[in-house]
């Protein structure tokens, strides 16, 4: 028998080849490392410039935005948008972000930022409105977006200390970092490119995350650097040198004998390790550099840390918290900063109680974090899609 033709296509029945072709779209073309390098300055260019229906169109339609141990994440372009950037903004009206550092591994792309800006609005935390200080904040902060194929931002995670942003405004008498006024010399962009380099690097890590967790101060410290500098930013200065390191780590075993580090991710790109994880312990002795007496209270911090390999020996780390969770979690914070993080599930600005005095730097991932009262976040511009130019060989970081 002859098979019967196909009958013509009508306004109701499509022709076979629409149909393939509706069932066949194309899928979206992944973008370059240059691109995603481009993308991540033009979304920060963005917010830069207050251009935010530029801004917003950055987004997924489900992106999320969470600062790290500071409530709740954002949900949407639209909120992302009008409570994150124009939240900050309208605190800040000059308020910049500058790119340190720029790291990336597949769709991840890791910033360290220099947010800068003059407290000249109304400036909107967890626990009310800060009438204008006049006063400047300069802070690092790490920045990490995820894309998907298509180049839009999917998930946005920013950690920054906030004691350190209510110290630098004036709302607390407590020891802090000064306003960072001028950013580093050289801004390195790095790719993964899956060298053994890379490999052996995040293979060292991973040791010291091993020695921190047998509790084994020289294993956790087995690949630091004579000269290392940790660089805790919830901390007043950066703790120079191995022999410090270890004192640092032992005193903190001492006032924290079960802690531990659980990684969520680690990945590396050239000399650089990114990693993210929960800092878990229980205050049973006292940590004299803090001037912490013991409180029995458990304690779990999220944490963002990059370290910084040359030569096999870890040469600097940068870790990034948020010290209020830390101390509202020992109950340092004054009753009402404590209920109001309790019942907002975000920490608030408050001065700092006589018991929580300086704390120490100290090492990540190798360290308890220092205790500060909290405030507020601060922004956390995304990424844009666009072509982008040939990349440079990448520098190394300026201290």
């Amino acid at each position: 028998m002859v098979p019967l033709a196909p009958p013509p296509a009508t306004a109701t029945t499509p022709a076979p080849a629409a149909v393939e072709a509706k069932n066949q779209e194309p899928k979206p073309v992944p973008l370059t490392a240059e691109q995603k390098i481009k993308a991540y300055q033009e979304g920060w260019a963005a917010f830069n410039s207050k251009d935010f229906a530029r801004f917003q169109g950055i987004w997924a339609e489900n992106a999320t935005s969470e600062m790290l141990d500071m409530g709740a994440p954002l949900t949407g372009p639209a909120a992302i948008t009008e409570t994150g950037a124009k939240g900050f903004a309208n605190g800040f009206p000059d308020g910049t972000g500058e790119i340190q550092l720029t790291l990336v591994n597949g769709n991840n792309v890791q910033g360290v930022v220099l947010v800068r800006g003059t407290n000249t609005g109304t400036y909107v935390t967890p626990v009310g409105p800060v009438p204008p200080t006049s006063k400047k904040v300069g802070f690092l902060a790490a920045h990490s977006i995820e894309l998907n194929d298509s180049g839009k931002a999917v998930k946005e995670l920013m950690a920054y200390d906030g004691g350190t942003v209510a110290g630098q405004l004036g709302l607390m008498p407590f020891p802090h970092r000064k306003a960072i006024e001028a950013g580093w010399s050289e801004k390195p962009i790095v790719v993964a490119t899956g060298s053994e380099t890379e490999k052996g690097n995040l293979a060292a890590f991973n040791k010291e995350i091993e020695g921190f967790n047998k509790h084994d101060p020289a294993l956790a410290l087995g690949t630091a650097a004579d000269d290392i500098v940790f660089s805790e930013l919830s901390a007043p200065a950066d703790r120079t040198g191995k022999k410090e390191a270890l004192k640092g780590i032992d005193e903190m075993f001492k006032a924290f004998p079960d802690a531990k580090i659980e990684l969520k991710s680690a990945w590396p790109a050239g000399d650089y390790v990114v990693a993210t994880g929960t800092w878990s312990g229980t205050n049973t002795g006292d940590m004299p550099a803090m001037k912490l007496k013991k409180t029995g209270k458990p304690v779990s911090v999220h944490f963002v840390e990059i370290d910084k390999f040359v030569g096999g020996k870890t040469k600097n780390v940068w870790l990034f918290m948020n010290g209020p969770a830390f101390a509202a979690q020992l109950g340092l914070l004054p009753p009402k900063a404590a209920e109001s993080k309790a019942k907002e599930s975000k920490p608030g600005v408050a001065k700092a109680p006589e018991s929580a005095a300086k704390p120490a730097a100290a090492p990540v991932a190798k360290a308890a974090p220092a205790a500060k009262p909290a405030t507020a976040p601060a922004p956390a511009p995304a990424m844009k899609p666009a072509p982008a130019p040939a990349m440079k060989p990448a520098p190394s970081p300026a201290k």
